[in-house]
């Protein structure tokens, strides 16, 4: 049996999280980091990294630096872990507070026979907390923000109308039927990082072959907003075809009555 356990953009690190052994884990590898121990960096990589350079292993050590950091904060953790054998893995992500920046520490740790080992470990430097950069900001953004940002109101009025619609059209259980179906998304959920405008489509599975995205995907609400591992927000759109459907049948039902009253007028 597989658990999957996904955190918000802030994660306990405490003994309670379910990923607490990787968390002291990445801490520690980055204590000896800093502290130029490459060899016992080296035997926590996974062997399918290749060799990692004195010269690599260097530059990253100097990134963080021999002095001790004003503080480590845990933005994430996420994976997935088999209880009965404890075999999984996990992506840790850490932010360690420097003098002068913020460097991000983004691991993935594969645990297999009670053996964890690094499949990437990766350090980005920023100049602000993360917290700062991932701030909703409305203005200052490009057109593929706003267009999307446009295509999300009006999903969410559209939707709002149909529900609307319905309850003044219907009684009863059909009434309360449609209203709960109408928020409900019957295509693959497209998203964009507010920040970046970078898009995905959220139900995208990877495989040998390639990218595989489904053509038909369910998501109640179809439309709301999220955080990505690192804490950044992202708006999300899965078309309610229910709704849409329901207000050209309404709006030509419509009709239909107005020529049937003209015609008896």
């Amino acid at each position: 049996m597989v658990l999957v356990w996904a955190s918000a953009a802030l994660a306990a690190d405490g003994p309670g999280s379910p990923y607490s052994d990787d968390i002291a884990l990445t801490k520690a590898t980055m204590s000896s980091l800093a502290a130029k121990d490459f060899a016992a960096v080296r035997n926590r990589l996974d062997p399918a990294l290749g060799q990692i350079s004195d010269e690599k292993l260097d530059q990253m050590s100097n990134v963080i630096g021999a002095g001790k950091p004003i503080s480590v904060e845990t933005i994430s953790s996420t994976g997935a872990r088999d209880f009965q054998t404890g075999d999984g893995s996990s992506r840790i992500i850490l932010e360690y507070e420097l003098t002068g920046k913020w460097v991000v520490v983004d691991a993935s740790v594969k645990t297999q026979a009670a053996a964890k080992r690094f499949m990437r470990l990766y350090l980005t430097i920023n100049t602000l907390p993360l917290r700062e950069l991932n701030a909703f900001h409305l203005l200052g953004k490009g057109p593929a923000q706003y267009l999307f940002l446009a295509a999300w109101i009006a999903v969410i009025g559209l939707t709002g109308l149909a529900i609307a619609t319905a309850f003044r059209r219907h009684a009863g259980w059909r009434r309360w039927g449609l209203i709960a179906l109408m928020p409900l998304g019957l295509t693959p959920t497209l998203a964009m990082n507010w920040g970046t405008a970078q898009a995905w489509v959220i139900e995208t599975t990877n495989n040998p072959a390639g990218n595989v995205v489904p053509i038909v995907a369910l998501r109640w609400p179809m439309a709301l907003f999220g955080y990505t591992e690192l804490g950044a927000p992202f708006l999300y759109i899965s078309a309610p075809l229910i709704a849409f459907g329901y207000l050209i049948w309404s709006r030509r039902s419509s009709r239909r009555q107005q020529a049937l009253a003209e015609q008896f007028d």
